[in-house]
């Protein structure tokens, strides 16, 4: 069996992202983080967000009429971690 994470109806956050031809910010919602209502940059978003970021893409540039989306690299590293003291 899988859970599902549980938001709330409506909620989301918000990613404002500059079409790559004017650089007019767009919105961009995603169900991927807290769906607290946030609005960040694309450069400030967390990874969690950026996961579900193109639910709705391609978004079109009220501006100039350009659909894009986001291309999301994700990269991941291990650290190592100390060992608890008791």
């Amino acid at each position: 069996m899988t859970r599902r994470k549980v938001t709330n109806m409506g909620m989301f956050d918000s990613v404002m992202v500059p079409c790559p031809k004017c650089g007019e910010l767009s919105e961009f919602q995603s169900k991927g983080g807290a769906c607290t209502l946030t609005v960040c940059t694309l450069a400030s978003a967390p990874a969690d967000v950026l996961s579900d970021v193109n639910r709705h893409a391609p978004n079109t540039c009220a501006n100039c009429g350009t659909a894009f989306a986001v291309k999301v690299c994700v990269e991941a590293t291990s650290v190592e971690v100390e060992a608890e003291l008791d």
